[in-house]
């Protein structure tokens, strides 16, 4: 979630580039215009007037036109797309970036004074849960954490102590080791979700037994502050209220969020669902 309002802009910067479907245009170039609007806070700059407090603004501009020209799309919007992840990457100051790309000489049958294309994506908070009761569950766990931290997309990632707790739902099973872990995203959720899932099949999870066994299970709890449905994701998760395996550890990372729906703190959920009697649904702590 971008915290900033302040930006730095670029104005019709043109890079040289040969993005294009024709093989004309994979062949000649042609020139583009680049311009972009970066959001990073720039008050402790404001105060202190050092330069290291703020972006090299030198720096930003001269890798905006290398890795905008460095490969070769088909289309402006995937262009796009890849220059703006590989920015908000490699600066982490940067908390979310639009960039408009103009494409004045395109190849049109009706030819408009200019043609171009704007995407923003910006750097979201997530919590997720994550559980497993078969083979060996920290295994799994572990496992499943270093595959989720291994594309550009997510960075930042804090993890809850690991708990052992009662299965949830009607069918008899093993105890789970549950947790939750913190990270930031700029996949949006539908991107995330499925992600998740090629994680979990990795794993060969079967669906096919609501809150049956699982060797990894891992479901969004928060993304941001948004209110989402889907066919595929709700989002706050939809039972996470009722769920001490979720709330004991999210409470290490974020005791203080408040629910977007309830209003109410993760704190405050703990606690009354404490008072329902349910701190028996965590039997320890797992040590190690």
């Amino acid at each position: 979630m971008r915290r900033t309002s302040d930006f730095i802009k670029v104005t019709n910067m043109k890079v040289f580039a040969y993005h294009g479907v024709l093989e004309e245009e994979k062949k000649n170039g042609q020139d583009f215009y680049l311009n972009a609007k970066v959001y990073v806070d720039m008050r402790k700059a404001g105060l202190t007037d050092e330069l290291e407090d703020t972006i090299n603004y030198d720096k930003v501009c001269i890798f905006l036109a290398e890795v905008f020209a460095e490969k070769v799309f088909d289309t402006i919007e995937a262009a796009a797309e890849y220059t703006v992840q590989e920015i908000i990457v490699n600066f982490p100051t940067i908390e979310a970036m639009e960039l408009e790309v103009r494409k004045p000489h395109a190849p049109l049958t009706y030819v408009p004074e200019d043609i171009s294309v704007t995407i923003y994506r910006e750097w979201h908070t997530v919590y997720l849960s994550f559980g497993s009761n078969m083979g060996n569950p920290t295994g799994h766990i572990n496992e499943a954490i270093t595959m989720l931290k291994d594309p550009y997309a997510i960075r930042n990632v804090k993890i809850s102590e690991l708990f052992v707790t009662k299965p949830y739902g009607p069918v008899e099973q093993n105890d789970f080791v549950n947790g939750c872990l913190e990270m930031e995203t700029y996949m949006d959720p539908e991107e995330l979700v499925t992600y998740i899932h090629e994680i979990e099949d990795y794993f060969e999870r079967d669906r096919s037994v609501r809150w049956g066994p699982r060797p990894i299970d891992m479901d969004i709890v928060f993304f941001d502050d948004y209110i989402y449905n889907s066919k595929t994701l709700t989002i706050p998760h939809a039972d996470m209220e009722n769920r001490m395996f979720v709330l004991e550890p999210l409470s290490q990372l974020c005791p203080g969020r408040r629910h977007p729906v309830w209003g109410k703190t993760v704190a405050q959920l703990k606690k009354e669902l404490l008072a329902c009697g349910r701190e028996e649904d965590i039997l320890r702590k797992l040590e190690g």
